[in-house]
């Protein structure tokens, strides 16, 4: 098994399939956006050597992530990839919007969980935050995964002060009523938005805050 600078182990591998998206979130990406050109990307072929390969040395936790993975054409073929390369811990990072046509297909190729961002539940804000996303597409999404077996379901939520922060409270109210966790994600400067974001950071402790001030104190 492979080792990293410390020592450690390393079993659990990232795979960016591609750095496009169908959204435009403001703490992401900019909304012109130029991306890389597709030759500059890893093949489904060369991805799915690189599986092997990583399997071979003992990985045994894989993460899908992007941009947003759900593009990605051959999505179920490299999901069924690192299933055939012994690998059962699937997990894969989306933005949900074609999660209603995909959920049950992922399950059955080997998906054994996602996670989802949702950085609020009010439509106009949500469309504010994505640029291009529709909120309802999103939640059947949600369903579907959690029907299909998708589980336990993970709703990230990326804060962002002057669009979503008084949103907190209600996205903790989901832990409550769906078999969801909600997992608060803090502003990362980084790339073309570093500036929006580094003026838009919500703290983790306002966070808790908010929430305790609503719904009592958190314990660990």
């Amino acid at each position: 098994m492979p080792l990293d600078s410390y020592g450690r182990s390393i079993h659990y591998l990232r795979i960016s399939l591609t750095d496009k998206c169908n959204l435009r979130c403001v703490y992401c990406m900019a909304e012109d956006m130029v991306f890389m050109p597709n030759d500059d990307l890893l093949t489904t072929p060369e991805l799915q050597r690189l599986i092997r390969l990583f399997a071979h040395l003992g990985v045994d936790k894989v993460r899908l992530t992007g941009g947003e993975p759900s593009i990605h054409p051959d999505l179920l073929t490299i999901v069924r990839s690192v299933r055939d390369a012994g690998i059962t811990a699937i997990s894969m990072t989306t933005n949900g919007l074609k999660l209603a046509e995909l959920a049950r297909p992922l399950k059955a190729a080997g998906l054994e969980r996602v996670n989802v961002s949702v950085d609020t539940l009010d439509p106009e804000r949500f469309h504010r935050v994505t640029r291009w996303g529709k909120l309802d597409k999103v939640l059947d999404g949600i369903h579907a995964a959690q029907a299909a077996g998708l589980t336990p379901l993970k709703i990230n939520a990326v804060i962002a002060r002057g669009f979503n922060e008084n949103d907190v409270v209600d996205l903790a109210r989901l832990t409550l009523r769906e078999p969801w966790q909600v997992r608060f994600i803090e502003m990362m400067p980084f790339g073309e938005v570093a500036n929006f974001a580094q003026n838009s950071v919500v703290s983790q402790r306002e966070i808790m805050d908010r929430i305790e001030a609503e719904l009592g104190p958190l314990s660990p």
